[in-house]
C-alpha cells in the first residue's frame, strides 16, 4: 500500500492520460525540447551521474538524459499509461530500467543525499505545496547536487490583436491550476524557495515563443486552449458566453497572417545543494 507522506496534500494531473493529451504533450516537447537540451548543455551534464525525473510523461528528454549519462535515470511517474510507454522506449537502448516511483512525488520515498541531478519540467505548476516538494528533492540530492526545474510565468501569454474577453479567460486559466491548488505562476516563486530549502540559486533563464497562424507555437497553444476552452468557460470571471465569442476571435485571428500569439515564459531555475 501507498502512503502519501506527513502533510502532503493530494491532487491530479489536471489534463489526464489520454491518448489526445499524449500527442499534445509530444507536439508540445518538439517545441520546447531544445531549450531543454540547452540547459542540460548549461548543467555540464556527465557520465556516471544518478538522476532523477520528475513526471517525465512521454519521455523525450528522459531518453536524452540517458544518453547523457548512459545509465538509467530513476524517474517519478503516477500514470500508468505513460509509465508504459515509457519502459517501451527505455528497452531500446540497453542501459538499463532505474527506480520507478508509480506514486505521486508527495508520496514517493526518495533515497536521501542520492542524486547528481533532479528534473522536473511542467509538473510545478500543478503541486499544491511545492515548498514541501522542493525541500523534499533537495534531501534527495547529494551536497553540490543540483535541481533543475522548468516552469511556467502565464502572465506572458497574449494574442494580438487582444479580443476584450482576454483578462477574464486569463485569470480563468489562472484559477483551473488553482482548483488542485496549483500556481499557473510558479516560476516566480522558485527560487525563495530554492533558498528556503538550502539550495543556492545558480541559474535563471526566461524564454518565450512567439508564433503566427500555421506555425508549430501557433498550433501547439491553440490545440490546448480551444481543447480546455469550455471547462475554462466554468471559472469566474470567464463565461460560455464569453468562451464563444472568444473562439470566433481565435477562428477569425486564424486567418490573417498578421496574427500574433505569444506563448507563456518558460523559466529555468537551477539550484546548487550547499556543501555542508
Amino acid at each position: 500500500m501507498v502512503k502519501t507522506r506527513k502533510g502532503a496534500r493530494s491532487y491530479r494531473y489536471l489534463l489526464g492520460d489520454t491518448q489526445t493529451e499524449a500527442a499534445r504533450l509530444q507536439y508540445q516537447a518538439r517545441i520546447w525540447d531544445p531549450d531543454a537540451h540547452a540547459l542540460f548543455d548549461r548543467l555540464g551534464i556527465r557520465r556516471g551521474w544518478r538522476v532523477l525525473e520528475i513526471g517525465p510523461g512521454q519521455g523525450s528528454l528522459h531518453l536524452d538524459l540517458r544518453r547523457r549519462v548512459q545509465r538509467p535515470v530513476d524517474i517519478v511517474e503516477p500514470s500508468a499509461a505513460f509509465r508504459s510507454r515509457l519502459q517501451r522506449l527505455v528497452a531500446r537502448d540497453g542501459l538499463g530500467e532505474g527506480q520507478i516511483w508509480t506514486e505521486t512525488l508527495a508520496a514517493a520515498d526518495l533515497p536521501r543525499g542520492s542524486y547528481d541531478l533532479i528534473f522536473a519540467r511542467w509538473v510545478f505548476l500543478f503541486l499544491p505545496d511545492p515548498g514541501a516538494h522542493i525541500r523534499q528533492l533537495a534531501a534527495a540530492l547529494k551536497p553540490g547536487g543540483r535541481l533543475a526545474i522548468q516552469d511556467y510565468y502565464r502572465d506572458t501569454f497574449m494574442m494580438i490583436p487582444a479580443p476584450a474577453e482576454w483578462p477574464p479567460f486569463r485569470q480563468a486559466d489562472h484559477a483551473f491550476f488553482a482548483t488542485q491548488g496549483g500556481d499557473a505562476n510558479i516560476a516566480l516563486r522558485l527560487p525563495a524557495l530554492y533558498e528556503a530549502a538550502g539550495l543556492d540559486v545558480t541559474d535563471i533563464a526566461p524564454t518565450i515563443k512567439t508564433g503566427r497562424p500555421g506555425t508549430p507555437v501557433w498550433t501547439w497553444l491553440s490545440t490546448y486552449f480551444l481543447r480546455v476552452m469550455n471547462d475554462l468557460a466554468a471559472l469566474p470571471p470567464f463565461s460560455p458566453a464569453a468562451a464563444k465569442r472568444l473562439v470566433r476571435h481565435w477562428k477569425a485571428m486564424e486567418q490573417k497572417n498578421t496574427s500574433l500569439l505569444i506563448s507563456p515564459c518558460v523559466v529555468d531555475v537551477v539550484g546548487r545543494k550547499r556543501r555542508q
